[in-house]
């Protein structure tokens, strides 16, 4: 433990820390500055990455379930790109391609070669007149 007398610094000592200290804070804050926007440059290059693999995922999406008739993926990303740039939410689209089924397609009637009345399959025979199972 220290006592008083070890800790007592002369006058002379005191007015060279106090003359040091503006030069100090100084320097940090210009530190802090340059920190900060190297912190608001990696964001916004963060969030502009985010937003384009987000697009991505969207494209991929759309590719799957071969909306837009044989569209690939970098056409179908950038009409999202163009769509977006436009004021469309994203969110907006992403749920369209949800609710839109395969092909584009709202429904298909699978085929049966073997009808009796060439009608397709056994639901369109039986509409059809076809009363044999």
């Amino acid at each position: 433990m220290k006592t008083q007398e070890q800790v007592k610094i002369s006058a002379a000592q005191a007015a060279q820390v106090y003359a040091e200290v503006p030069g100090v804070l100084l320097k940090l804050a210009s530190e802090r500055d340059v920190l900060t926007e190297k912190l608001a440059e990696a964001e916004a290059e963060l969030s502009q990455y985010r937003l384009n693999a987000r697009m991505s995922k969207i494209a991929t999406k759309m590719a799957d379930k071969s909306i837009g008739h044989g569209k690939s993926v970098e056409e179908h990303l950038s009409t999202i790109k163009e769509a977006h740039a436009s004021g469309r939410s994203l969110d907006a689209i992403e749920e369209a391609i949800e609710m839109t089924a395969p092909d584009g397609s709202f429904g298909k009637i699978a085929e049966d070669a073997n009808s009796s009345n060439g009608a397709g399959d056994p639901l369109t025979g039986y509409l059809l007149g076809d009363l044999t199972p």
